[in-house]
This record gives structure tokens, sequence and C-alpha cells, in this order.
């Protein structure tokens, strides 16, 4: 397994240009494939296809569950269910049988984390109903490598962050230069600590 060391060493000084609104996800994703490995490049690519919403099908589901890369496989079963929850309140909501829109299998659910999605989705403030969701998201990709340091599963969550953090930037930019310094700091007291 490779040592990204460097390369996540070297995030913060290249998000810290990004300040201000002015976030490039496209050029972190090609500093970060620079330095990565094949093998690496591959999960990355995993993660990348995963956050687009028209790729997400009961067979990608399915193949990112059963995959080899811890991060992957923990992410996106979280992201699974985190949809499924979504979308039995709204069917539930509008009085139709949340089984014929699930994905997958359905039948394990998280009950603290169906508790939460519920409050939030009970928000009458659509804005503040997608900060929370897409917090959800970010604080899942911070958990998972939690006791990561500088392998491939630090790089994978910290481009699920960036990816959060470019929809905000585009969306709105003083959102998104908040969480851009959130995830900043975050991967730099990673690399202190471990440096330590």
């Amino acid at each position: 397994m490779r040592n990204y060391q460097y390369v996540i060493a070297g995030l913060p000084d290249i998000a810290l240009d990004f300040d201000n609104g002015n976030f490039d996800f496209d050029a972190l994703l090609s500093h970060i494939l620079e330095h990565s490995s094949k093998k690496d490049s591959r999960w990355i690519d995993w993660v990348r296809f995963g956050l687009k919403e028209e790729n997400l099908c009961n067979h990608f589901y399915r193949r990112a569950i059963k995959s080899k890369n811890r991060f992957i496989k923990e992410y996106f079963s979280f992201d699974l269910m985190l949809r499924n929850i979504q979308t039995a309140y709204l069917a539930k909501k509008s009085q139709q049988n949340p089984e014929l829109y699930l994905i997958g299998n359905s039948q394990i659910i998280d009950v603290e984390l169906a508790s939460k999605i519920t409050q939030i989705l009970e928000n009458s403030n659509i804005l503040e109903r997608e900060q929370l969701i897409d917090q959800l998201r970010w604080n899942k990709a911070n958990e998972i490598c939690t006791f990561n340091y500088f392998d491939i599963d630090i790089i994978l969550s910290f481009i699920v962050r960036s990816y959060i953090l470019k929809r905000w930037s585009e969306l709105d930019k003083k959102r998104g230069s908040q969480l851009l310094k959130q995830l900043v700091e975050e991967v730099r007291g990673t690399y202190k600590l471990n440096k330590e």
C-alpha cells in the first residue's frame, strides 16, 4: 500500500489557493491523481463515479458494498442507507409504498440514522435540509478514516468532502468557503497529529 504522506501533507497548501470560494476541484484531483498508483487511481475513479447522481443504481451499490476497499464499502453502504431512508420518508409522506422505490436490500436499517434523517427532513427550510444531509455525508467520510493517516482511504475521504465543497461553492460561495476552511483544518490536524 502506497504511503501518501507527501500528497496529504501538500493538500492544505493546494486547498489554501482556493480560498474565498474559488474552489477548483479538478485542479485538486489532478494533483492527487498525479501522485497515485494505478490501483489507487481506480479506487479514486470508483468514488468519482459514485458521486454522480446519474450513476447511482442497484448495480453500483451492490458492487460498491462488495468492494475490497474499506472506504468505498463503508461510505457507499452509508450513502445507500441514507438515500433509502430519505426515499421511505418521502414515499410515506405521499402515502405510497416505500418498498417500490428502495434500492438494494433495505431490511437492515440504522435506527439512529433514520431518526436523524427524519428530523432533518421535517425541517421546512429546504436549504438547511440539504446542508444538514451533506453534513452527515461529510462526517461519515471523516469518521471512516479516524485512525488512518497516509493511505488511500484518507485520499478518498478528502475527495468525497472536496466534492461536497465543490457543490456548495457553486451554490453558495460563502458556505463553500467555510466548509473548505474546515476541511483544510481537519487534514492539517491529521498530518500534524501523526508527525508528532
